[in-house]
């Protein structure tokens, strides 16, 4: 007898009779691992893309060469003269727009780019120019393949640019690729001396490209003067790479979370296809089967289940992937850096990774149903009471190790390190551990609630008797909901007290009654600078009554590149910047006269540095110098850190005194709009338009910022309920088919079907009253784990934690119209069913 064929037609028969079971089955699986496939392409997709971009944009490069404010030319032609056989190229970088399209600027020196490899030349330019010779075209512009195919751009077409909000005529002269095709995506390459001055950079050029050896580094280090730093190419990008670690962590956390809802749901599904035939199982084994064949079979089914629901949900996530992904590119360029991201990177280890993480948590979520029917005696498989028995006999056990999880995770989140993998592991083992309690706690609370509901009639007295009675299938049910609402409490929490501290953030720092700034291509991605003098025009209109000045830098420090914010306040002490650490009377006297600098709170914590503490900042005219730390400030701005310095210290160190923005306050007695009417006839003028706006429209701006940011978190947060909808719409589907028989007897007692019904929604209503009650206090500590742990090594951030309003009722009501609608269709399925037929033997 070929035992496992005959298992295996055994199952096929099983579950030709329930294809509902089946499909939920491979819903439940597909929908979790259709979620932490699209987030693992999304996550590959964006960091491919940055990959590809950084080739495009340094080609063959080794290292680079770079200025406090960029590098003179004459420096360059000095370098060049001194060591005239390295391979060396003058490179200014920005951002344009076509359209509403945002495009890399590239300047380079074309009869320096030979070696660098960084564009191929395309037959499309006019007869055969080379691209060298199309660079040298009057107002030129080369643009990537793929850009021009997909904005149906011809070489040779005239088009607008954007520079700064300011509008240029440039010739598309040629199409180009660089080796691999994507990597030129968003990317346009001017002959140095058109970019030049399409991006106002004077006489000055952005870095110097390298390509050396060894021995060619040792001899150009001997020689470098103190204004010039050398590094490696790979260490800028890992800068930049670093940068969004925590971002992509995060979303990989969140998934991972639809996949634990999932987990549940394949268990609790397996578990019914089980206890369905427990007593065929008896049979078998009566016959001679061993229980090691029936456990191997049990396992096989959840292996090919989940094998069909992972590769469905491998598909259904490339195709969510296409939405993420827009989400996910819109919060990098709001926060980090431009990234162009036209497509999917798809590759093998994904599809591995994807399957491994279905098939693997669907084979061990069956694994204590098939040890339950392989280990159970023959006698013992006709009595439906046996399997509520055990169950209530081991809740106080997974109660305990549920317990001794949970403090682990606290133990993990409460340790102090900076790991942010750590830190969700805590967070993991605080669900799992807090959903093994979940079983005992609903049986406890069903107990406590018998009194009340004999007392409020017979509808709720059955329907709080069958949770208790069928704990083994309605405590699963509940975990799975309560795991997915509490995430949602979790989720709106954090985003709540972190939107509210944002807001206090900005109702503080923004004291200047009216901001001005020129437009800038890219959002919140460097200032363009303001002319000279319009800071003394702006004090002499009428009503101004005091004008502070500000510039952003990106500056070199022994911790990476960091933006420093240079100002001149409006006052000695400035309260637009609340001090997190350090005396502050002391702190901004310090800061207004000596070498010191102040450094935000995600710099401090992530770099470990504190007040008294010297950091190394790369200047124009002194290179390398050590600055005291005299405060560390509070800042939403950036999360890779950002360092501020006054106006008088950077003048001692830097040559340049040009500005980006300017704060101004108003007298009070002055009415607002007059003033701003003054200041943009003033003050803005063809050669230069501003931007001129109150502070009000900044704070309302930098709030939908946030709020963009957090989009991918609510859908995916939102997917994870569906996901959790799916599992107790099956669990409850299989708990009241099991239970047909019993409600064919209250049938048969004289119960009509609309009381069935009401038993039936009565039940699920209260089941998902419990299960908001259960995620309350789960979805706290995850709010607080979120908040004190994951986002302070993530972003270096820190917040108060503050409860939404109406967060507790939508958690609540949520739970309740979750249960509800998925236990209406067995609700009415089971008020319809024939008597006879339910209470006929198999």
């Amino acid at each position: 007898m070929n035992v496992p064929a005959l298992l295996a037609r055994s199952s096929w028969r099983f579950y030709s009779r329930h294809p509902a079971q089946l499909l939920l089955s491979i819903l439940g699986i597909l929908l979790g691992v259709a979620i932490v496939t699209a987030v693992l392409i999304t996550n590959h997709s964006s960091q491919r893309a940055f990959a590809l971009s950084s080739e495009a944009l340094y080609g063959r490069t080794t290292h680079l060469l770079t200025g406090a404010l960029g590098i003179e030319q004459s420096e360059y032609v000095a370098l060049r003269t001194a060591h005239p056989t390295l391979a060396m190229a003058p490179i200014i970088a920005g951002h344009v727009a076509i359209g509403n399209e945002v495009f890399s600027l590239l300047g380079l020196d074309p009869f320096s780019e030979a070696a660098f490899n960084r564009t191929q030349a395309e037959a499309e330019s006019s007869g055969n120019d080379t691209n060298r010779q199309a660079l040298l075209q009057n107002n030129a512009l080369l643009i990537s393949q793929t850009s021009a195919q997909r904005l149906d751009l011809a070489a040779g077409q005239t088009v607008a640019i954007d520079v700064g909000g300011q509008s240029a005529t440039v010739t598309l002269a040629a199409t180009f690729n660089s080796s691999n095709p994507a990597a030129s995506t968003g990317l346009l390459i001017g002959d140095i001396a058109l970019v030049q001055r399409l991006l106002q950079r004077g006489s000055r050029i952005d870095r110097i490209d390298l390509i050396l050896d060894d021995q060619q580094l040792q001899q150009l280090e001997s020689t470098l003067p103190d204004t010039l730093e050398l590094s490696a190419s790979v260490s800028r990008q890992q800068t930049m790479t670093d940068m969004t670690r925590g971002f992509h962590i995060n979303l990989t956390a969140m998934s991972l979370l639809a996949l634990v809802v999932g987990v549940f749901l394949i268990h609790n599904t397996m578990t019914f296809a089980v206890v369905q035939r427990r007593e065929l199982f008896a049979i078998k084994r009566i016959t001679g089967i061993s229980a090691r064949a029936i456990l191997l079979s049990i396992l096989t089914e959840a292996f090919f289940i989940s094998l069909i629901g992972s590769l469905l949900g491998i598909v259904l996530g490339y195709a969510v992937a296409h939405f993420l992904i827009q989400l996910t590119t819109q919060t990098i360029n709001d926060l980090y850096f431009v990234l162009h991201v036209q497509q999917i990177w798809f590759s093998p280890w994904l599809i591995a990774a994807g399957l491994f993480l279905g098939i693997g948590s669907s084979v061990m979520a069956a694994s204590l149903s098939a040890v339950d029917a392989a280990s159970t005696s023959p006698v013992q498989a006709r009595q439906r009471s046996v399997i509520e028995q055990r169950t209530h006999s081991v809740l106080h056990l997974f109660a305990a190790a549920g317990t001794a999880i949970m403090l682990m995770g606290l133990v993990l989140a409460l340790l102090p390190l900076q790991s942010l993998l750590i830190g969700f592991l805590a967070l993991m083992l605080l669900i799992m551990g807090y959903g093994l309690t979940l079983p005992w706690l609903v049986r406890w609370l069903s107990r406590a609630l018998k009194p009340m509901a004999s007392r409020l009639g017979i509808v709720t007295s059955l329907a709080v008797g069958g949770i208790e009675r069928n704990i083994s299938r309605t405590g699963l049910a509940i975990a799975a909901l309560t795991i997915a609402v509490s995430a949602t409490l979790g989720v709106d929490v954090m985003i709540g007290s972190f939107r509210a501290t944002v807001d206090n953030w900005l109702g503080t720092t923004l004291q200047s009654d009216v901001y001005i700034s020129a437009p800038s291509t890219v959002s919140g991605q460097g200032a363009v600078l303001l002319a000279n003098g319009i800071a003394n025009r702006a004090r002499r209109i009428e009503g101004v009554a005091s004008v502070s000045t500000g510039r952003v830098i990106e500056t070199s420090t022994q911790v990476g590149t960091i933006d420093m914010l240079i100002v001149q306040p409006h006052g000695e002490t400035d309260g637009g910047f609340e001090l997190i650490s350090g005396t502050a009377e002391q702190a901004w006297e310090q800061w207004s006269t000596g070498d010191f600098v102040m450094i935000s709170e995600p710099m401090a914590t992530k770099h470990e540095l504190g007040v008294g503490q010297t950091v190394e900042l790369f200047t124009e005219l002194h290179g390398r110098q050590p600055f005291t730390i005299a405060a560390v400030f509070r800042d939403f701005g950036s999360s890779h850190g950002k360092l501020l310095m006054s106006r008088m210290t950077f003048s001692r160190f830097w040559q340049e005194d040009n500005i980006g923005t300017l704060g101004i306050i108003l007298s009070d007695t002055v009415n607002i709009e007059p003033v701003l009417q003054a200041l943009r006839e003033t003050l803005s003028t063809d050669e230069q338009p501003l931007i001129i706006q109150p502070n009000t429209t900044i704070h309302e701006q930098s709030l939908a910022v946030f709020d963009r940011t957090f989009e991918v978190t609510r859908v995916l947060r939102w997917l994870t309920v569906g996901v959790a909808f799916v599992g107790i719409f099956s669990a409850l589907l299989a708990l009241h088919l099991e239970r047909a028989r019993e409600f064919a007897i209250i049938r048969a007692a004289g119960a009509t079907r609309q009381q069935i019904m009401s038993v039936v929604l009565c039940q699920t209503l209260i089941m998902g009253l419990l299960a908001g009650l259960l995620a309350l206090p789960l979805g706290w500590f995850m709010s607080e784990l979120l908040i004190k742990v994951i986002n302070v090594r993530s972003f270096g951030w820190t917040m108060q934690s503050i409860l939404p309003s109406g967060s507790i009722g939508d958690t609540l009501i949520l739970a309740c119209f979750s249960a509800v609608l998925a236990g209406a269709y067995p609700a009415l399925k089971l008020s319809r069913a024939n008597i006879a037929g339910q209470l006929r033997d198999d």
